[in-house]
């Protein structure tokens, strides 16, 4: 049996038993993105930015290193939305410091993007202010904005606003780069929850207890970080806010207290309780009150998923002998299994667009990452490589954070599902797992 330390996932079904023991392509259309995971790399059509050289305003003593900052960070956010190649002045693909070679698009030198992004800095020693504007073809001004920034700690939030900005502008559709990601970072028998830019960058550990912590989730507005903490010796559930150092506590009931899900439109937690001598699934409100339970079955029921308007919950249970996923309405009822090939899955994760289910199935020897219509129909492969657990949705229902173990460790990483592209989010060598991805 192995240690409860080497629990990976804060919804994996092996977890719960565990401790109980002890794009797709679319044709890039203004507006109008299309969401097709059928074929990748065949006709995906990116549209051109071109980020010009910095002005100056008469005087200006703005340091480099902001500019330089300024440039590499929106120049990542706009390669990581996936809707964009991004040129530099001189008409290059634009390579920003950290960014995989396989992000990069390769372009014919006589392409011409259609929008440019223009910056005049102004300083006056003692504080810095940049003008970005986002201009079409012709130079008429899209979008503009200023920012005060003071050192590259400031620059960066400017950008990922910008970037986000444009995004929006331009698509209709949310931007990830101002978002984090939580995830649990494993040092021998402890770990701690760890927070991160959408990029990897600005890495912040946010608990000090030396214990082990699991599950992180996200609150509202990303006030607070709800997880199952061992601090006090048993698995209960604890939130954290922003800023503070110090654990409330949400859920001490007898047993297991984990796997909790956050839904902004119900005002309550879905979470796993063993209360009752058995995993069921509960729901309560956002101060642990009111417990409700929602599964009655002498299977393990586990990792509830709200859907976005908050009406359902997909959970995991193997009531048919095998893990599989299913859907229950928000109190309890009308229960139906999706996922119907008898292949172990797990971790289901609702797309904040409602359209997909992702989790994690044993096949071909490893945790496949897949997504799945919240019918059961139309079944996807999104990730084959590695072994993959913890699936968790951006907020434009277009990336997916991941656990997955490559060369030996286990990390935190991020796939673009319109073109298969993977980057690798969590830096170092201790492992990252159970990653949950903030709504903005």
């Amino acid at each position: 049996m192995r240690h409860p330390v080497r629990v990976r996932s804060r919804r994996r079904f092996g977890a719960a038993v565990l401790v109980l023991a002890c794009v797709g392509v679319p044709s890039f259309i203004v507006g109008q993105p299309v969401f097709d995971l059928e074929v990748r790399g065949k006709g995906f059509r990116r549209v051109g930015i071109q980020i010009e050289s910095p002005s100056f305003l008469e005087n200006t003593v703005t340091p480099p290193n902001l500019v330089r900052e300024a440039r590499d960070t929106l120049g990542r956010d706009l390669i990581y939305s996936g809707f964009f190649f991004v040129l530099d002045a001189t008409g290059d693909p634009m390579t920003p410091w950290g960014v995989p070679r396989d992000w990069i698009v390769a372009v014919d030198p006589s392409s011409r993007a259609p929008y440019r992004v223009e910056s005049v800095w102004r300083s006056d020693g003692s504080a810095s202010s940049v003008d970005m504007r986002l201009v079409d073809g012709a130079g008429a001004q899209i979008l503009g904005k200023r920012y005060a920034v003071r050192d590259p700690g400031g620059v960066r939030p400017a950008m990922h606003h910008f970037a986000d900005q444009i995004v929006r502008q331009l698509t209709g559709l949310p931007g990830t780069a101002q978002t984090k990601i939580a995830f649990a970072r494993l040092a021998g028998k402890s770990s701690s929850i760890v927070t991160v830019d959408y990029d990897g960058l600005d890495e912040r550990t946010v608990t000090t207890q030396q214990t082990l912590s699991l599950s992180p989730c996200w609150g509202t507005g990303r006030s607070w970080l709800a997880f199952t903490s061992f601090v006090d010796g048993q698995p209960h559930l604890f939130r954290l806010d922003q800023g503070s150092k110090r654990l409330r506590p949400i859920s001490q009931r007898q047993g297991l207290n984990t796997a909790p899900d956050w839904s902004e439109k119900r005002q309550a937690f879905a979470l796993m309780l063993t209360t009752d001598g058995n995993a069921e699934i509960y729901r309560t409100d956002a101060e642990g009150k009111n417990p409700k339970r929602l599964t009655h079955h002498p299977a393990i029921d586990t990792s509830p998923s709200w859907s976005p308007n908050g009406d359902q919950i997909a959970f995991t249970s193997d009531r048919t002998g095998v893990p599989q996923i299913h859907v229950m309405d928000a109190d309890g009822g009308h229960v139906r299994r999706i996922t119907r090939h008898n292949q172990y899955s797990d971790s289901p994760a609702w797309s904040p667009d409602g359209r997909w289910i992702a989790y994690v199935c044993r096949r071909e020897g490893s945790l496949q990452l897949v997504v799945i219509a919240p019918d059961g129909t139309d079944e996807r492969i999104v990730v084959r490589a590695g072994s993959s657990d913890s699936p968790a949705w951006a907020n434009d229902s277009r990336h997916l954070a991941f656990s997955s173990r490559r060369g030996g460790t286990r990390a935190v990483y991020v796939v673009d599902l319109y073109t298969g592209l993977e980057r690798r989010l969590s830096a170092g060598s201790q492992e990252a797992v159970t990653p949950s991805w903030s709504s903005e």
